[in-house]
């Protein structure tokens, strides 16, 4: 199946994660999906919902900075080689930033996988 990697890539981190829901989301805010080092990491960022996202961890953004168009395009690639996501197994909703706090923020394309059945369980 398509999503296979993806699934058993998520059940490692699953079952990592505590039961309590307020120390799951926080658990799930600073570990991500086991994966090969790079420029990426993913992350699980609405278990209820199924919504996953794609940080890139090389450098940060000033709003504005040109050079995102260049990474977005490097996702799908990423995706396909680390957990073999093909382009129509997953949909981007909106790309946004982490620097609420500062005027610097990390890249960052938050993504669904409507194949996914359950959206955040490997046993759909």
């Amino acid at each position: 199946m398509a999503l296979d990697r993806f699934r058993l890539a998520l059940a490692t981190l699953m079952e990592q994660a505590p039961s309590d829901p307020l120390e799951r989301d926080e658990f799930f805010e600073v570990n991500p999906l086991p994966a090969e080092d790079g420029p990426f990491e993913l992350v699980v960022v609405d278990e209820e919902k199924g919504i996953f996202a794609v940080l890139y961890l090389d450098r940060l953004f000033e709003e504005g900075d040109p050079g995102q168009e260049a990474i977005a395009a490097l996702v799908p690639t990423y995706l396909l080689g680390a957990f073999g996501l093909e382009p129509g197994d997953w949909y981007p909703t909106a790309p946004f930033d982490l620097g609420w706090r500062s005027r610097e923020f990390l890249w960052f394309l938050e993504f669904t996988l409507p194949g996914l059945q359950p959206p955040c369980r490997s046993d759909g």
